[in-house]
C-alpha cells in the first residue's frame, strides 16, 4: 500500500516546540547544508516571519496553535467532501484515500477509456491498484448513503517517456542522440524586423535535420508583455501558459501575396531593424505588432480569409477562459496608467468583475487581435514540430520552462490563488554570491496547487509540451524546494520551502507520456542529497556541462560522465567555448565590477591558464596542453571584449590565446562532449559557429547586452560554412556510432 502524500506528514505535526512543529509541517527547512558544505539553520525570528508570509500566522502561541489546527484539518480531512479536487496515485499500486476513516466506503471509478469499476475501500482505506494511466473520475458514497463526492484521480506511470523508449521504437541498441540549443530571438532571416522568429526557427530545423540532428532546444517561448517590450527577459515571463507573440511569423501560415500587402508600409523600417547588431526590443516589437495588426484586419474582414477566420475561431474556443483572460490582460495593460496590475483600480484587479467584463465588450477587436497573435505562434510551432519529425528528428523541438513568472503579469492576475503574493524566488548566500539572489519572479504556492487541483501546473506543462518532443525544466531543484524571499527584503532574509516533489514528478511523468516527450531537469548549483537519484529514477535527465564535469580540479574524461544526463558544452548563463578559452567572461566581470572582494583579474587569469591546460589534456590536444602549460600570455583585451560585440562576424573566435588556434579547441571540446555516454548531447549554436560572446551575464541588467545578441547570419548560411559542416559531420558520426 502506498501513501502518495509523503512530502507532508499526514497524521500529526513533527515533534519539537510548537513553532518548529508548525514550520516543519508547513515545509520550511529549519536546517540545511550550504553550498560550502557547512550546516545552516533558520532562526526562530525568521521562522515566524516566513510563516506569516506563507499564510500561517505564528506571532504568538495562540496563532501557532490555530495555524497547526488548520494545517492538520487540511492534511487529514475528516470527510470526503474535504478532499482536494485532484488525487494523485501511482500506476499499479493501491492508493490510500487521505480521509480519517475511509475504510469500507463504496466507490465508483470511471477510467478515461470508459471502463468502470465499483467496489469498497479496503480496511486501510485504499483504492485497488489501477493499471491504466490517465485522469480518471472517482466517486465516493457519503455517510448518508444518498450522495457521492466526485474527484479526479490522476494515475501516473513510474517514470517519464525517455530516449530509451525512442531507441527501442527505432530499433537502435542504445540512445545516443544530438541536437543544437538556440536563443530563438538571436536567429536571423530576411524580413524578420529585427527579432528572431518562428520562420527563422523553421529554417534552422530544416538545415540541422539535414546534418543528422535529432533535436533543437529553444529559449523559453513564454508570453512576455506585449505592451511593454522593454521587459524582454525570457525568464521573467508574464505567463507560462501562453506564448511570446514577438516570435510570431505569419510566413508559417499565410501566402506571399497576403503578406506583402501587410508588410508594405513597414518594409523599409523592418529592413533597417534587421541590420542591427543588437536587438532594439521596443522598436522592433512595436513595428512587428503594427504589421501583424494590419494582417489581422485583413483576416477579419476580407472575403477570401474565411478559412483563416474559421481556424482562429476554433483556436479561441479551444483556448477557453484561460486564453480569454490572458488576452484581456494584454489589452487592459495597454490601457492602464501603470504596468503592474496590483496598482490598477480595484475593479480591474478582479478578472471576473463586471467592470472587466464591460471593458472586454468595449474592446472586443483588440482582444481578438491578442487571440490572433497567440494563434499565429501556436500554429507556427505546430507546423515546425510536424516538419521536424517528418524530416527524421527523433525529438524535434525541446521547449524551455522558466522557474517562475513576473508577479505583475498575466498569470498572477488571472489566477492569483495559485501563486505566493509578496514572495520572490531566489537563491541563498553561497560561495559564488555572498549576498544571495532574489530573481523577482513569483512561484506556485504548494497549498494553492493542491486547492486548484494543480490546474496552473498542468496547464503550464501542457502549453510547453503542446508542440514539442521534449521539455527542459529550468531550476528543476525547485520541484523539491525553493528559496523564497519576502518582497523588499534581502535574499539573506529568505528561507527554503518544501514542495510536493513526488506528486509533481508523478504529474510530469504522466504528461511526458501523454505527449511522448522527454524531460530534462536543469540540476546545476547546490543540489540536495538524493535528489538527482530521485529524478533519474523518474526518467528525468539531469544536465552535464563541460565546465562543471570535474574530478577535483581535473576535467572528467568523456567516458566518466553520468549516463543519466544531457551533455552540453555550455549554457546561456555561461561562457562559450571560445569565450572561456579567451577569458572573455573574466574580463567582462572585471570591467563591470562583478569580481568578489577577494578576487583579482590576474589571479583568475592564472587559474584559467591552468584550466586551459587541463582542458587541452582531457580533450587529447597534447601539443596545445604543452604550449599552455609553458606560457603565461593573456592576449590583448581588445581582442577579448568589444563594446559592440553582438554575434556579428567580428564576434567569432578566429583568434588565438597563447599561440593556440581557438578553432582547434572548439573542435576538440565538441567531440569530447559528443563522445560522452549520455543519451543526448546538445550543442549551443554559438559554439558550433565559434562565437565568443554569451547570451546572458548573471548579475547584470543593461550593463551587458543580455538577451539582445543576434547571430552573424541566417542559420542556413552560417551552418553552410565548411568548418561548421565538418563540426556537424564529426558530431553526427560520433553519436551514431554509439547507437550500434
Amino acid at each position: 500500500m502506498t501513501n502518495h502524500r509523503n512530502d507532508r506528514p499526514q497524521s500529526s505535526a513533527p515533534p519539537g516546540g510548537s513553532l518548529q512543529q508548525l514550520a516543519e509541517a508547513v515545509g520550511l527547512l529549519i536546517d540545511w547544508t550550504g553550498s560550502d558544505g557547512q550546516p545552516q539553520s533558520l532562526s526562530p525570528a525568521r521562522q515566524r516571519e516566513m510563516l506569516t508570509h506563507l499564510g500561517w500566522p505564528a506571532g504568538d502561541e495562540d496563532e501557532i496553535a490555530a495555524s497547526l489546527a488548520r494545517w492538520r484539518a487540511r492534511h487529514r480531512p475528516a470527510a470526503f467532501e474535504q478532499l482536494p479536487p485532484l488525487l494523485i496515485a501511482d500506476q499499479g499500486a493501491p492508493w490510500r484515500v487521505p480521509v480519517v476513516d475511509g475504510s469500507g466506503c463504496a466507490f465508483a471509478l470511471r477510467l478515461e477509456s470508459g471502463e468502470t469499476l465499483d467496489g469498497h475501500l479496503d480496511a486501510s482505506g485504499c483504492l485497488p491498484a489501477i493499471e491504466e494511466t490517465g485522469y480518471h473520475r472517482v466517486s465516493f458514497l457519503t455517510e448518508r448513503g444518498d450522495e457521492s463526492v466526485t474527484r479526479v484521480l490522476a494515475v501516473a506511470p513510474p517514470r517519464c517517456f525517455t530516449l530509451d523508449d525512442t531507441a527501442r521504437e527505432q530499433g537502435e541498441a542504445r540512445p545516443s542522440y544530438w541536437g543544437v540549443a538556440v536563443q530563438l530571438y538571436a536567429l536571423r532571416r530576411d524580413g524578420d524586423g529585427g527579432i528572431g522568429d518562428l520562420q527563422a526557427l523553421a529554417e534552422l530545423c530544416t538545415s540541422i535535420a539535414r546534418a543528422g540532428a535529432d533535436a533543437v532546444a529553444i529559449s523559453p517561448m513564454h508570453a512576455l508583455f506585449a505592451a511593454h517590450p522593454e521587459r524582454f527577459s525570457p525568464y521573467s515571463p508574464s505567463s507560462r501558459l501562453f506564448y511570446n507573440v514577438w516570435h510570431a511569423a505569419p510566413e508559417c501560415l499565410f501566402d506571399e501575396q497576403t503578406l506583402s500587402q501587410a508588410r508594405a508600409p513597414f518594409s523599409e523600417a523592418m529592413a533597417k531593424q534587421a541590420t542591427l547588431e543588437l536587438i532594439d526590443w521596443p522598436a522592433s516589437a512595436r513595428l512587428k505588432l503594427s504589421m501583424l495588426e494590419r494582417l489581422f484586419v485583413h483576416v477579419q474582414h476580407d472575403e477570401g480569409a474565411l478559412a483563416w477566420r474559421s481556424q482562429l475561431v476554433a483556436f479561441r474556443r479551444d483556448g477557453g477562459d484561460g486564453l480569454e483572460r490572458h488576452c484581456r490582460f494584454e489589452v487592459l495593460q495597454a490601457h492602464a496608467d501603470v504596468a503592474d496590475w496590483r496598482q490598477w483600480p480595484q475593479a480591474w484587479q478582479d478578472p471576473g468583475s463586471d467592470t472587466v467584463e464591460a471593458f472586454a465588450e468595449q474592446h472586443r477587436e483588440a482582444i481578438t487581435f491578442a487571440v490572433f497573435l497567440q494563434w499565429l505562434v501556436a500554429a507556427g510551432l505546430d507546423r515546425i514540430q510536424t516538419e521536424a519529425r517528418r524530416a527524421g528528428m527523433a525529438m524535434g523541438l525541446i521547449a524551455d520552462l522558466a522557474v517562475g513568472v513576473d508577479p505583475a503579469g498575466s498569470q498572477a492576475w488571472s489566477d492569483p490563488s495559485e501563486l505566493f503574493p509578496g514572495l520572490s524566488v531566489g537563491s541563498p548566500p553561497d560561495a559564488f554570491n555572498a549576498q544571495g539572489q532574489s530573481w523577482g519572479v513569483a512561484a506556485f504556492s504548494p497549498e494553492g496547487l493542491v486547492d486548484s487541483g494543480y490546474r496552473g501546473f498542468l496547464a503550464m506543462l501542457r502549453a510547453s509540451l503542446a508542440h514539442a518532443g521534449g521539455l527542459r525544466i529550468d531550476h528543476v531543484l525547485g520541484l523539491s524546494r525553493l528559496w523564497l524571499v519576502p518582497e523588499g527584503a534581502s535574499a539573506q532574509q529568505g528561507a527554503y520551502l518544501r514542495y510536493p516533489l513526488d506528486d509533481l514528478l508523478r504529474l510530469v511523468s504522466l504528461e511526458s507520456w501523454r505527449h511522448r516527450a522527454i524531460v530534462i531537469g536543469e540540476d546545476l548549483g547546490t543540489v540536495e542529497e538524493g535528489l538527482r537519484e530521485k529524478l533519474a529514477a523518474r526518467g528525468v535527465l539531469g544536465m552535464s556541462v563541460m565546465w562543471f564535469e570535474r574530478d577535483g580540479e581535473a576535467f572528467l574524461p568523456a567516458n566518466a560522465w553520468r549516463e543519466t544526463t544531457m551533455a552540453t558544452t555550455s549554457t546561456h548563463d555561461l561562457p562559450t567555448v571560445a569565450g572561456w578559452w579567451l577569458e572573455n567572461d573574466l574580463r567582462w566581470r572585471d570591467r563591470l565590477g562583478l569580481l568578489a572582494p577577494q578576487e583579482t583579474l590576474a589571479e583568475l587569469s592564472e587559474q584559467r591558464r591552468q584550466d586551459r591546460h587541463r582542458l587541452a589534456s582531457v580533450c587529447g590536444l597534447d601539443e596545445i596542453a604543452t604550449a599552455v602549460g609553458s606560457e603565461k600570455a593573456h592576449g590583448d583585451s581588445d581582442d577579448v571584449i568589444n563594446d559592440s560585440s553582438d554575434g556579428s562576424s567580428d564576434d567569432s573566435s578566429g583568434g588565438s590565446n597563447e599561440g593556440v588556434n581557438v578553432d582547434d579547441v572548439i573542435d576538440a571540446v565538441l567531440v569530447h562532449v559528443a563522445t560522452t555516454p549520455t543519451p543526448l548531447a546538445l550543442f549551443p549554436l554559438e559554439d558550433l559557429l565559434g562565437l565568443k560572446e554569451q547570451a546572458n551575464l548573471p548579475g547584470t541588467f543593461d550593463e551587458h547586452p543580455n538577451w539582445r545578441r543576434r547571430l552573424p547570419a541566417p542559420a542556413p548560411q552560417a551552418l553552410n560554412d565548411s568548418a561548421v559542416q565538418q563540426r556537424l559531420a564529426r558530431i553526427d558520426r560520433v553519436r551514431r556510432e554509439r547507437r550500434t
